[in-house]
């Protein structure tokens, strides 16, 4: 009887790394900060904001009115926009903010002025938002650099 010698082969133990879950995962990723960005909303309306010490970040705004410098708008000094839709009179900004307001009375209004405006026409637009009941603004500065 012939006994066959029992060899050992030696096995090379190849270590696999899957890539597809990692792959999976770093699309996700790039898919969630690619939509969460978005939600960064920055006006497309140029203005030089006014520099301002201890100014800060606004939690929530549900109305933006801009005051641009320059020609046009109802008083011929600069546009004046709400959101990014041009206005042609003050009468169409107080509805607006009027219709605003009876729709939602807690409406945050932010004010974004640009530096080199008369501040009549700031105090003018704060006038007309106090006259239809907004209790509830800011005015968009920018904090001092950094020394």
């Amino acid at each position: 009887m012939k006994f066959r010698v029992a060899t050992v082969e030696k096995r090379k133990v190849r270590a696999n790394l899957d890539m597809t879950p990692l792959i999976d995962v770093v699309f996700q990723l790039l898919v969630f900060f690619m939509l969460s960005s978005t939600f960064v909303v920055q006006s497309s309306i140029q203005i030089e904001t006014p520099v301002a010490e201890g100014s800060e970040a606004l939690e929530q705004k549900d109305l933006s009115i801009t005051l641009q410098y320059g020609e046009g708008g109802p008083d011929g000094n600069g546009r004046v926009y709400v959101d990014n839709d041009e206005i042609s009179s003050w009468a169409e900004l107080s509805r607006i903010i009027a219709d605003e307001m009876a729709a939602r009375p807690e409406t945050m209004v932010l004010i974004r002025p640009d530096a080199r405006i008369e501040t009549g026409r700031l105090v003018q637009v704060l006038g007309i938002a106090t006259s239809v009941g907004v209790e509830r603004y800011g005015i968009a500065a920018e904090p001092p650099p950094e020394e």
